[in-house]
């Protein structure tokens, strides 16, 4: 799964991918920020990214800034120990998705389930673009779709009743077939039954483990991106347009690109216009000039002034 930049989604990961986990992985790291993670409010993101991939860039960054740590430490907002602990909350991300992948092996419906998950992932992206394109209301759409996972079978069966509603007036318009949203109701449907037998669901609870630790690891997920994105502001303000050489974002593949040195034929003819533009020119106190850089930086990704 890891080769071509196929997503690492709930769908089981190949043992290459699995391996990568098991040695970052960090169940001290797990322990730290679940309660954190659970705590979280607003939208969980679902995570369909390589996460030893965003272990590594997340301690590369971290380094990159915290070689600054006494210029960080006075930027408004910014916690610097959030930021020394980016590296274990992605080893327990890491963690909790390791968990998934047991608790998918375990379980009965796991195929089902992940089966469910790319249908409806088909059936809701198709469904927006529709939307777009004036053949769907964009009410329609956001009425058809639960809360996370715990409702994958109610989006499921939403998309269908939407599908087959509108099944007139999208033939020929759809890549999503009859044949396609009958075997959406057929999954959902199974998932349904399953879902009701005792056997596999938590003490106390009506959802079974795997949609649980498919949770845990979302919230794990949208707080590492959440605090990622303050440590990228902090490189923004030390690093300027050079961000992302030095905090590079959690999916970036960068290549390491050394400085071009001009050949003796390229340096010629810039040393002929230097000497050749012999004018005095006033140039602006590089202190001030920094300055006014480091603000437009501060406007731009967002920083909070403190109020005088």
């Amino acid at each position: 799964m890891a080769g071509g930049g196929a997503p690492h989604a709930i769908a089981g990961l190949g043992p290459d991918d699995i391996a990568e986990l098991e040695a970052i992985g960090s169940q001290p790291g797990y322990d730290v920020f679940l309660a954190q993670a659970r705590a979280l409010e607003g939208a969980v993101e679902e995570c369909r990214s390589n996460i030893a991939l965003s272990f590594h860039n997340t301690k590369r960054g971290v380094d990159s800034v915290l070689a600054h740590e006494a210029e960080v430490a006075t930027l408004p907002g910014v916690n610097v120990e959030h930021l020394r602990e980016l590296p274990l909350l992605a080893q327990g991300l890491a963690w909790a998705a390791l968990q998934v992948q047991r608790d998918m092996r375990a379980s009965a419906f796991g195929a089902l389930f992940e089966r469910a998950q790319h249908l409806r992932r088909k059936l809701l992206k198709t469904a927006e673009a529709l939307a777009e394109a004036a053949f769907l209301t964009p009410a329609d759409v956001e009425a058809s779709r639960g809360e996370g996972h715990r409702d994958v079978v109610g989006d499921c069966l939403g998309l269908v009743a939407l599908f087959r509603r509108n099944e007139a007036k999208l033939t020929g318009r759809s890549p999503v077939t009859p044949e396609d949203v009958d075997e959406v109701e057929r999954v959902a449907e199974q998932l349904r039954a399953l879902l009701a037998s005792p056997g596999e669901a938590r003490e106390h609870e009506s959802s079974p483990l795997l949609f649980e630790a498919t949770e845990v690891r979302d919230r794990f997920w949208t707080l590492l991106t959440k605090r990622h994105d303050l440590l990228w502001r902090c490189g923004a303000w030390l690093f300027g347009r050079d961000v992302d050489m030095h905090v590079p974002p959690l999916q970036s593949r960068h290549p390491l690109v050394r400085a071009v040195v001009p050949t003796s034929i390229e340096r010629g003819p810039q040393q002929t216009l230097r000497r050749m533009d012999s004018r005095p020119q006033s140039a602006p106190a590089p202190e001030s000039s920094s300055m006014r850089s480091k603000v437009r930086f501060m406007v731009k990704v967002g920083f909070d002034f403190p109020s005088r």
